[in-house]
């Protein structure tokens, strides 16, 4: 691959570009840019890059021309790329993913999205082993303007920027950016992680489409919570516990109460006292654990008579099961 700084007059878009074909000349700015290394290719300099149209397509130089082009290269800057080879040349037509398509395993996992949602909860920030490797985990849970939720893994030093900025603005609303991330399934369950060092996260960037996503989003003033995040997951997997607080609304009890829809909801409430006197509760034998009918007899002591059919007699030893 060779490369030049931009100038006028180029003649292919990324849409035009063709496999087997390595006369194309492109004009693109290198949205993100980081270094790579697996057992394969060895080191590579990886990076997403975008045309005149917005198109994007990932690229990479390979070890054999990291020493030529590593001090050329960098994030933000426009460039013209020649002499390179496409090896595909198809990518999606929408980088930023809906979380009903995240969820619902409609994207191809193969190619990194972006997404843009509120954090709504956060859970601590755990140390895991990773390859002998210490390494940080945070999950957060997201929502977009139709209210549906979804888990994301952020590792590393994306799991450390998203903790410190929430818990530093705990009382604010946090929208999140969340570029170039991976869609992940486990067991039929969608969520979304961070990319090995080609992942960009902004909160709350000062952009217009920002804006418009605040004032999209439901009018509930629902507050940021940090909830230890023990349960949530293993690795990047949404275990049953997250799936269930994360895809089904919440509402609360009167909302649940009122609405006339056949559906599954979760609600957030507090034990204030157990009702043991009627509904959630039955009397039984102490000694079979079967159900017993109250009489109108009582023993010497005033106490009152249940009849069990396993004893065939009545008795004042009963307890209350659930």
């Amino acid at each position: 691959m060779a490369m030049v700084r931009a100038k006028k007059n180029i003649v292919s878009y990324v849409r035009e570009l063709k496999p087997r074909k390595d006369t194309s000349r492109i004009e693109v700015r290198i949205v993100r840019l980081w270094r790579n290394y697996n057992k394969e290719s060895g080191n590579t300099i990886e990076m997403v890059v975008v045309d005149k149209e917005g198109t994007k397509i990932h690229a990479s130089v390979g070890e054999q021309l990291i020493k030529k082009f590593d001090d050329k290269l960098r994030e933000g800057d426009a460039i013209v790329l020649q002499l390179f080879k496409v090896y595909d040349a198809t990518v999606p037509e929408k980088y930023s993913a809906d979380f009903s398509d995240i969820l619902g395993g409609n994207l191809d996992r193969s190619c990194l999205v972006d997404v843009v949602g509120q954090i709504v909860n956060f859970g601590s920030l755990e140390n895991k082993i990773i390859k002998g490797k210490d390494n940080m985990r945070l999950l957060v849970e997201l929502r977009d303007p139709n209210n549906v939720k979804m888990m994301c893994t952020l590792w590393g030093c994306y799991a450390k920027q998203v903790y410190d900025y929430s818990r530093s603005n705990m009382s604010t609303m946090i929208i999140c950016v969340i570029r170039f991330c991976s869609v992940k399934e486990w067991k039929g369950a969608y969520s979304i992680s961070s990319g090995y060092n080609s992942t960009h996260i902004l909160l709350n960037p000062t952009l217009e489409f920002i804006e418009e996503f605040k004032a999209s989003l439901p009018d509930d003033s629902l507050a940021l919570t940090n909830n230890d995040s023990s349960q949530w997951s293993v690795g990047t997997a949404t275990s049953i516990r997250a799936r269930f607080f994360v895809l089904n609304e919440r509402l609360t009890i009167r909302e649940i109460i009122d609405s006339t829809l056949v559906d599954t909801f979760i609600t957030l409430g507090t034990i204030q006292t157990i009702d043991t006197e009627r509904g959630w509760q039955y009397l039984s034998c102490k000694y079979h654990n079967k159900k017993v009918m109250p009489t109108t007899n009582v023993d010497a002591d005033g106490r009152p008579l249940f009849f069990c059919n396993t004893c065939d007699k009545e008795n004042s030893d009963v307890i209350s099961r659930y």
